[in-house]
């Protein structure tokens, strides 16, 4: 009886012992999982409105390229980045369908974390985020246009997001959300009599103009918690184009302007000034001809304008 006892013990102490290593190997394979990295892309913001906003164009989705940066959270961490621009890279793999990445690193290797992701690097870019070492240096990237409107700026659009992330609890870190850094500029102007015109003069010059005022050339990779100017403005007017990728028109049936319309792309700013200028044709007024000529109009834009934004405008004149 005591033998049999002895034998019952001695096989509970075993599956006792199976079941902690079978814990153990648990824990261990939790813990050494690879880091996956899922991102989603915000939708434009629509003016001031903040519960109304639009998804964007497909081009405005698009994304060509990723810098992923790991940034340490402790002294005994080191930095890790990778850039992507194919479905396997260096470190780990890209599913561009389903926005995730997979990097070849264990939870217990990279630990916690600052994650920052940037999309659609230009070249200029690229070299300034291969020197970047530190979440400062990230914050100061910025590339620099001397013509900071459509169609120097243009889709694909560079975006960013950020999060910190504990790798050790769980090895997934999902939905990034990925922010434009440039905002856009609808416009949509009905004219009136007074100012439909014939596109082209007798002269053969353009009727229909406009101009970018105090437009900013900077566009940072991160927004800026105080961003400094650095202004250009359109150094001549520019014609309207019947359908062009800045601007366009319709006409009416005696081949008279009747509507424009203008979109384009530009930096965010902190302060007021920033502006678009249009010269239409006029023929009307109190006073018999020669009173005909050129008007001016400003469309004032924000005071603040925020990146990810839309401002559309929908005006008369």
């Amino acid at each position: 009886m005591k033998k049999n006892l002895f034998i019952i013990w001695l096989l509970s102490q075993i599956l006792i012992a199976c079941s902690g290593n079978e814990d153990s190997a648990d824990n261990n394979y939790v813990n050494n999982n690879k880091i996956e990295l899922s991102f989603q892309i915000d939708n434009l913001v629509k003016g001031s409105v903040k519960s109304v906003s639009d998804d964007g164009s497909t081009a405005e989705r698009t994304i060509d390229n990723l810098y992923v940066f790991l940034f340490p959270t402790t002294s005994s961490q080191t930095i890790k980045k990778y850039y992507i621009s194919s479905p396997s890279f260096t470190g780990g793999s890209w599913s561009s369908s389903d926005n995730k990445i997979l990097l070849n690193i264990t939870q217990t290797e990279i630990g916690s974390r600052d994650v920052y992701i940037v999309a659609n690097c230009t070249s200029e870019m690229k070299t300034s985020l291969d020197g970047v070492t530190t979440v400062v240096n990230l914050q100061s990237a910025l590339q620099t246009s001397s013509t900071p409107w459509s169609a120097t700026l243009t889709t694909p659009i560079l975006m960013s997001g950020s999060k910190t992330h504990d790798f050790n609890s769980n090895y997934q870190l999902n939905s990034i959300s990925l922010v434009r850094a440039i905002a856009k500029v609808q416009i949509n102007a009905t004219l009136s009599a007074s100012h439909q015109a014939i596109p082209l003069s007798a002269e053969n010059v353009a009727q229909y103009k406009y101009k970018f005022i105090d437009f900013d050339k900077n566009t940072y990779v991160l927004q800026q918690t105080s961003k400094i100017d650095n202004l250009v403005s359109s150094a001549s007017w520019n014609n309207w184009e019947a359908a062009g990728t800045v601007s366009g028109y319709t006409i009416n049936s005696e081949g008279k302007v009747i509507s424009l319309s203008l979109t384009t792309y530009l930096n965010e700013r902190n302060s007021s000034g920033t502006a678009i200028e249009f010269s239409l044709p006029y023929s009307g007024g109190f006073l018999p001809p020669p009173e005909f000529g050129d008007e001016t109009y400003k469309l004032q834009l924000p005071t603040k304008i925020e990146r990810n934004h839309l401002y559309v405008y929908d005006v008369e004149i």
